[in-house]
């Protein structure tokens, strides 16, 4: 039994970089051979590590059962989806309640009035497939356009290469074909027997996109497209109307897209528009336009239309004008309606218009801070869902009419154990970090929450790549402020809650801008009463572990515990090393550190490079083994760091997932334990745990 924390050896490592030469002592706990770590010495410290992880949890079994149980009772366990329909096919999923995983089922009635009554088909059963392994997460699920065919991408080992499969619907047995190493997409062609899909090559990069034929050997598939620029990656999708294929190539700061026409048999992709600096654009088609939202002429969006038979950019007409206050984050459409998401100050704003008139009107939500997305399931019938949840209210599901103005509830997420929405408050307010007004989205339970600066805070943060932070309802918020928790969310710049410029703000030279952001918050809501200085839990994964890592490294006096999942800590030496999977393209996030001025600017905040002899907090960190986003070393470099400059001796946690990758852990119960594990951490350290 490991009592005390293993110490990880130094091994002196030298490097030259930016015109210096630099001291990795842990640089040995990558394995040369990853993605296969086989390395003795590196498996044995992992062990080790999760071993005396295992150890802390231990007298706290009882709590972890408690919190595991708490959290299932808010889950209904047998359940089902909304049904998407596709001619006379109503498809859904459901779970039952002991299963792990999704089972994919479908009706067939022409009578809807009649649709309880059908038996159930069931297409593919999760539990099944995983049956013996550990992990399993399907990425696409693809029905042929004559609905007898299943194509589905799966991936065993959480190392994000799924393998396509096929399956005859009819015939209930599986097609020989079977392509592995794939991203996930899957696009199935509407006139040949066959489908598009990206695959992925040794550095997992999908640069490519190819073409199967059903019932050949996928090393003859023939490639379409390939984008040689290792700073973009390739997407496909199909249009809602089903009428073309897009190709998009994607960077971080600008993109292009490739259209492939239904009818051309050839498969020829034809460029909309080249890449330009600072420019991003989607596409979507409806009869004889293409819709294109875009930021060439305004920061906001807009929508212009395009005519098929031009594609010239002189012929590209506005229909949708950029409006001043309201950011365009994205849109759907349907034969008849063209479906507007819209953020202003923070808050979605949800607009749909009649293509044949031109009459548009807004959908609204009486909330403070909530999520909020419309879109369509079928492009013919003119199916309208919006998808409405804030911390407060759990997720439901509308079908919107048009015509008399009326959203229509088709499912609201039902918790079993009980939860009433008026015994809890949601607060979203600005904080002034030197001038810029920085949102945050606070939940409480109204009976616990005293403002006299004695409730414990848990704080989330991310700030990257212009993703939002999440405020959508969250059962852990839930057990959190239920324990007499402030939970918070810090929407700081670096996402895109107040526009493209909310995300520009903290890119490149700017990047610090995402951790003064947070720090400001965590100060404000010290300063107002919220919560007390050093009772702060502050939670983070992947990009918004490197913010953990940053603020506890510059003002390690605020946090009483931080948890740090997949953490991206080693930023210096990770976008020095152009052949992992990601760096090149993440060049046009933080900068390429070949630039001197990059290099230093990204040595000054990277978590790794900034650890100091000083007090930190108590530290949960994880990481995953097979992880193709953040490799595993990062996390144990870390944490090895921190344990040998440290002064303090608060617990320093970590894990290594030796079955799972970046996301963890694919079974819903194995995710519950997991999320168990933080809570009880949170409470043990934060002495709620009684």
């Amino acid at each position: 039994m490991i009592n005390q924390p293993p110490k990880a050896e130094k091994i002196s490592y030298n490097y030259k970089a930016g015109n210096q030469t630099i001291n990795d002592e842990y640089s040995w706990l990558r394995d040369k051979n990853w993605p296969n770590v086989t390395d003795g010495k590196i498996l044995s410290y992992l062990k080790d590590e999760n071993q005396y992880y295992e150890n802390f949890f231990k007298p706290f079994s009882a709590l972890k059962e408690e919190i595991f149980n708490e959290l299932k009772g808010r889950i209904k366990l047998a359940d089902s989806s909304v049904y998407t329909k596709r001619d006379d096919y109503y498809y859904y999923t459901r779970t039952t309640e002991t299963n792990e995983y999704l089972i994919y089922c479908r009706k067939y009635s022409p009578d809807p009035e009649k649709l309880e009554q059908v038996p159930e088909e069931i297409l593919l059963d999760l539990n099944a497939l995983a049956k013996g392994g550990n992990y399993a997460r399907i990425s696409a699920f693809a029905i042929s356009p004559d609905q007898n065919l299943l194509a589905y991408s799966v991936d065993f080992i959480g190392n994000e290469r799924y393998t396509v499969r096929f399956y005859d619907l009819k015939n209930k047995k599986y097609l020989k074909d079977e392509i592995p190493d794939t991203i996930g997409n899957i696009v199935w062609h509407e006139k040949l027997n066959g489908i598009l899909y990206t695959p992925v090559d040794d550095k997992w990069r999908h640069d490519r996109v190819k073409f199967h034929y059903l019932d050949q050997d996928s090393s003859k598939d023939k490639e379409l497209f390939h984008e040689p620029d290792t700073l973009y990656m390739v997407t496909i999708a199909k249009a809602s109307s089903w009428e073309y294929v897009f190709i998009t190539i994607k960077g971080h700061d600008n993109n292009e897209v490739y259209y492939i026409s239904m009818q051309d048999q050839g498969l020829t992709p034809h460029l909309i528009r080249q890449k330009t600096k600072g420019v991003t654009y989607e596409i979507d088609h409806n009869g004889e336009y293409f819709y294109i939202r875009h930021n060439i002429r305004d920061k906001n969006f807009q929508i212009d239309r395009i005519p098929v038979k031009s594609m010239t950019e002189k012929d590209w007409q506005e229909y949708i004008a950029p409006q001043p206050k309201q950011y365009l984050t994205g849109f759907d459409i349907t034969k008849n309606y063209l479906i507007l998401n819209y953020k202003e100050n923070g808050v979605p704003v949800i607009k749909v218009q009649n293509l044949n008139n031109n009459q548009q009107k807004t959908i609204d939500f009486n909330s403070p801070s909530f999520v909020g997305t419309a879109y369509s399931t079928n492009f013919t019938e003119d199916d309208i869902r919006v998808d409405y949840s804030s911390l407060a209210q759990p997720q439901t599901t509308y079908k919107y009419d048009f015509a008399i103005t009326r959203l229509d509830v088709l499912k609201i997420q039902e918790i079993p154990c009980g939860f009433n929405p008026k015994e809890y408050a949601i607060d979203y307010i600005f904080v002034d970090n030197k001038g810029i007004k920085v949102p945050i989205t606070l939940f409480y339970k109204k009976i616990l929450f005293k403002k006299d600066g004695s409730n414990p805070l848990f704080l989330y943060g991310y700030g990257a790549y212009g993703i939002n932070a999440p405020r959508n309802f969250k059962i852990s918020a839930v057990s959190l402020v239920d324990h007499g928790f402030v939970y918070a969310v810090a929407h700081t710049r670096g996402g895109s809650e107040l526009g493209r410029e909310w995300y520009e703000g903290a890119k490149f030279l700017n990047k610090k801008n995402t951790f003064s952001d947070f720090i400001a918050i965590t100060e404000h809501l010290i300063n107002e009463k919220y919560t007390g200085k050093g009772n702060v839990t502050i939670y983070g994964g992947s990009a918004g572990g490197m913010l953990v890592g940053t603020v506890i490294n510059e003002r390690p006096e605020l946090f009483k515990a931080a948890i740090a999942h997949v953490p991206f800590v080693d930023v210096l030496n990770t976008m020095l090393d152009e052949d992992l999977p990601l760096t090149p393209g993440e060049f046009k996030e933080w900068g390429d550190p070949k630039d001197l001025k990059y290099f230093e600017y990204m040595q000054s905040y990277s978590p790794y490079d900034n650890i100091k002899a000083q007090n930190y907090p108590t530290l949960l960190v994880t990481a995953g083994l097979s992880d193709p986003r953040v490799g595993y070393w990062e996390a144990a470099k870390w944490v090895a760091r921190l344990r040998d400059q440290k002064l303090d001796k608060n617990p320093l946690l970590f894990k290594t997932n030796m079955k799972f990758g970046h996301s963890g852990a694919s079974g819903r119960f194995d995710y519950l334990k997991e999320t168990a594990e933080d809570i009880v951490f949170t409470l043990t350290i934060s002495g709620k745990s009684k």
